[in-house]
């Protein structure tokens, strides 16, 4: 094995001499995030410390929590083996490898980002971190989980081979051992948003990747049949493709191999709410788009073309068949919060009987020890969904929004009324209250059954005291409008603010609130909003400040 030197001021292991290796952030990057994490107490993928700490997109990708989720289909292989991260960035996946607890390598070619890394994991002594090129590392020991994750598209680059991207495939499966696993994940050179307008990743352009415009020494991306022919070539038997919602860099949902499996589907799964709501969590979706990316999936969705269009791919690369088959069809991740209100949603299909479970995952030590809540699958129409369809038609009008919201507000007025004092005093005037955990029954949590029964699920969160139907109605329609990322230009009466059309909808449906009413829904608005994110109560959300300018988002061209 080579030697390396060790610096003890940053934890990480050095060649005497290093090779030139020019990647890197914008500007500072790398010092600001090398600076924040050495400055904080607490590293751990869910420090609200690191993630107080975010502000662009630099800081948000490699601190947020969201990152580590590319991972967590393969928690068991990773906790219990040794693990080699090739590329491993600033450190974000690294130290989520290390709290899983298994042995961990990681190679970074950068010394700079190699520093960052050893900052992260300084208090983890399973992780050994090295400064040195991929092609350059020869361990003593082959790895049960090597993984590639945002590293082969720069192979080109970096790697003078005949064949890079062969090359570095080649190279990562003779680092494993017999039995173990390369985790792939990787841009989709045909991905859907790419299409809508996003820039290429790498280059910066649009149409850069579907123009096929690469050279053979620039960054490059690649559809699925053409990467999968690579990995093939390699020697591979075992090839299980996942798909990363929106994509892998900061997914919220993972699709297993099953869950595109016809047998599946004929059980009643259902893709496309999964597709179609991960676009809103996407911070690098076009900002003109050619098309409402929410509706264009639901139709990829349905017609089995996920995998060919999705964003970013997640391979699972053995060399032999595995012997296991779980039943999983999908993982939705709920990390955009604080840790103690982190959670995972599995979805799965047994003796063909398709169920969900739910468990905390904010504290990643804790993982094998957390209780599994069960519920049955609810299959049927997102209402979410439902409204995409309705302001992605041309010309549509208030009337339309109004009966679509109609369905929902009537299964609000079915739901058992709570007492009046069950509520605040400045509430009591209020004729129907809801629930406590009605604050959550939004449109995108109730689902229309085939046959026209409205389900409201997830409904996860509980405020202090009994609702207004009005309340949850205000905050509800608001929320669900400023979910949509584009449509098509309304009827001419349309107003363009979402706070307009809120109070238009609640007042066809005899909803009407006083300018007082409306103040205290808005700090009560507000409160909630700090509370689900680990705020203080006395600042404006960064939501609820949106309520009075945010607008439609038509789109500028085919409108």
């Amino acid at each position: 094995m080579k030697s390396y030197n060790y610096n003890s001021i940053d934890n990480y292991y050095h060649p005497a001499i290093y090779d030139n290796f020019n990647y890197k952030d914008s500007g500072d990057s790398e010092n600001k995030i090398y600076q924040k994490i050495r400055n904080a107490k607490d590293k751990s993928v869910f420090s609200s410390e690191l993630i107080s700490q975010i502000t662009d997109w630099p800081s948000y990708y490699h601190l947020t929590p969201l990152r580590s989720n590319i991972l967590r289909p393969f928690l068991q292989e990773i906790s219990t083996g040794r693990t080699l991260e090739l590329g491993a960035g600033c450190g974000a996946i690294t130290r989520f490898l290390g709290e899983l607890g298994g042995d961990v390598v990681a190679i970074e070619g950068s010394p700079e980002r190699a520093r960052i890394i050893g900052s992260r994991c300084s208090d983890l002594k399973n992780v050994t971190i090295i400064a040195d090129l991929i092609q350059n590392y020869s361990p003593s020991e082959k790895f049960d989980v090597v993984t590639l994750i945002g590293v082969l598209e720069y192979s080109q680059i970096y790697i003078d081979e005949p064949d890079p991207v062969q090359f570095l495939i080649n190279l990562a499966k003779s680092f494993l051992k017999e039995n173990g696993v390369l985790i792939l994940a990787i841009e989709n050179q045909l991905g859907l948003k790419y299409f809508c307008g996003s820039a290429e990743d790498h280059l910066g352009r649009p149409m850069f990747g579907i123009n096929n415009s690469y050279t053979e020494k620039s960054a490059i991306t690649f559809g699925r049949k053409e990467l999968t022919q690579y990995i093939k070539n390699a020697g591979f038997k075992s090839i299980d493709l996942y798909i990363p919602l929106p994509d892998y860099k900061t997914p919220v949902s993972i699709i297993y191999p099953k869950g595109f499996e016809d047998a599946s589907n004929a059980a009643g799964w259902d893709i496309s709410p999964i597709l179609s709501g991960s676009v809103v969590h996407d911070r690098q979706r076009p900002s003109t788009p050619t098309f409402s990316l929410e509706c264009a999936w639901s139709v990829i969705g349905r017609n089995g073309l996920a995998q060919d269009l999705a964003n970013s791919f997640l391979f699972a690369i053995r060399a032999d068949i595995p012997l296991i088959e779980n039943n999983l069809l999908a993982a939705h991740y709920g990390c955009q919060r604080p840790a103690q209100f982190t959670k995972e949603t599995q979805f799965l299909l047994t003796d063909e009987t398709l169920t969900t479970q739910t468990r905390s995952i904010g504290k990643t030590d804790s993982l094998a020890s957390e209780q599994w809540t069960l519920a049955p699958y609810r299959s049927g129409k997102l209402w979410f969904d439902e409204l995409l369809l309705v302001v992605n038609r041309p010309g549509w009008s208030l009337s339309d929004i109004s009966q679509w919201a109609g369905i929902w507000i009537d299964a609000l007025r079915l739901v058992p009324p709570q007492t009046p004092n069950s509520t605040i005093a400045e509430l009591r005037h209020f004729p129907l209250l809801l629930p406590a955990n009605y604050i959550d029954a939004t449109p995108t949590n109730f689902i229309v059954s085939k046959t026209g029964h409205g389900y409201f699920f997830d409904l996860e969160w509980n405020f202090s005291t009994a609702l207004p139907i009005e309340f949850v109605v205000f905050r509800g329609l608001f929320l669900t409008l400023h979910r949509i990322t584009s449509c098509m230009r309304p009827a001419n009466d349309v107003p363009f603010k979402l706070f307009d059309i809120t109070k238009i909808i609640m007042q066809k449906y005899e909803m009407v609130i006083s300018p007082d009413d409306i103040d205290l829904f808005l700090a009560i608005f507000n409160a909630f909003q700090n509370q689900t994110q680990d705020l203080p109560n006395n600042i404006m959300n960064g939501l609820t400040s949106q309520l009075d300018i945010a607008n439609l988002p038509i789109r500028k061209i085919f409108t």
